[in-house]
């Protein structure tokens, strides 16, 4: 039996898609050329490996065996040319990183402006999901590298991690709120407001709980712990005016509202001390060399992350040096 890498591209495409037409557009195959390659594939191994159930094309047991041994080769081949090309200095020019919606987006924004002024040649692609499906997509190729928070990422057998500084979370909320009048604000009166953030690792969930009042406690008992959350939301962009708009408050880290509290967007409770920290960082597979340009933009990043880290009135003495 001997099968060719793109049959089993083809064979790939076409488990992902469902349907014929649209793995043959995604190939760059007629529709007729892709079904002449599926019967090479189902000749040379003798047995179907698709079948019709209910208008649906699904793989037959063999065909997800050959599935399997299929997605190892292409991924192998993928890597065997991205390391001919690393040996021989001919890279393709080309970064794909997966950033998380939250505080990984926040920080990778001026660290790829800095790169994109360094090496102007280089194609970024910035790859924007939830960060439970970052390693997925990283496994698959679609992205070189991840930056996001790392407390499950650290647990993946396959993956190597890059951490950046502790951040600790503060108290945001919108300017006028009732929490900004208080004199002593202590923690236990969050759970007086809608809590609004991004869904939360399991550490920083029992953190948060570790704080509430023990009636609010006592219901999580009978529930997912994730009910502390009135709203639930992985962009930043849109948690900010969510609490611009409303009576929620929100745990952030600082460098991610600094500037919005500086414009009088956002506020502050400064009297509130949390024991929630944001573990940010770039993950890769171990198997995979970095290149050059996955190497210098993690550099950058540290850099950068090593700034944010710095005292607030460090950092305002750097902007002042600057200007």
């Amino acid at each position: 039996m001997l099968l060719e890498l793109r049959h089993l591209r083809h064979l790939l495409a076409l488990a992902e898609h469902g349907h014929f037409g649209r793995a043959a557009e995604a190939v760059h195959l007629t529709q007729p050329a892709l079904s002449r390659s599926l019967q090479a594939i189902e000749a040379s191994v003798g047995a179907a490996l698709f079948e019709r159930r209910r208008g649906a094309i699904e793989p037959t047991e063999i065909g997800r065996l050959l599935l399997r041994h299929a997605q190892a080769l292409d991924a192998s081949s993928r890597d065997l040319e991205r390391e001919i090309r690393l040996t021989k200095g001919l890279e393709l020019g080309e970064l794909r990183i997966g950033v998380g919606p939250f505080g990984g987006s926040a920080l990778v924004g001026p660290v790829v402006g800095r790169l994109n002024r360094l090496h102007p040649g280089l194609r970024i692609g910035l790859v924007v999901a939830p960060w439970q499906e970052l390693p997925e997509r990283a496994r698959t190729r679609e992205v070189d590298l991840v930056v996001a928070e790392l407390s499950e990422i650290d647990a993946l057998d396959d993956f190597e991690t890059r951490a950046l500084a502790a951040h600790t979370a503060c108290v945001v909320c919108r300017p006028g709120h009732p929490l900004t009048q208080a004199t002593r604000p202590r923690p236990q009166q969050l759970f007086d407001y809608p809590l609004a953030g991004p869904r939360m690792p399991a550490r920083a969930l029992r953190a948060l709980a570790a704080m509430a009042p023990a009636g609010v406690r006592a219901r999580l008992h009978q529930s997912d712990p994730a009910a502390l959350q009135a709203i639930e939301c992985d962009s930043s962009t849109i948690l900010k005016s969510i609490l611009k708009e409303s009576d929620a408050v929100s745990m952030m880290p600082r460098f991610m509202v600094e500037a919005d509290v500086r414009a009088g967007q956002l506020a502050m409770i400064a009297g509130i001390r949390l024991d929630v920290q944001a573990r940010f960082g770039a993950a890769w597979l171990k198997h995979r060399s970095l290149s050059g340009a996955a190497a210098r933009f993690i550099a950058l990043l540290r850099e950068h992350d090593a700034a944010l880290a710095r005292p607030a009135a460090a950092r305002r003495r750097a902007r002042s040096a600057q200007e």
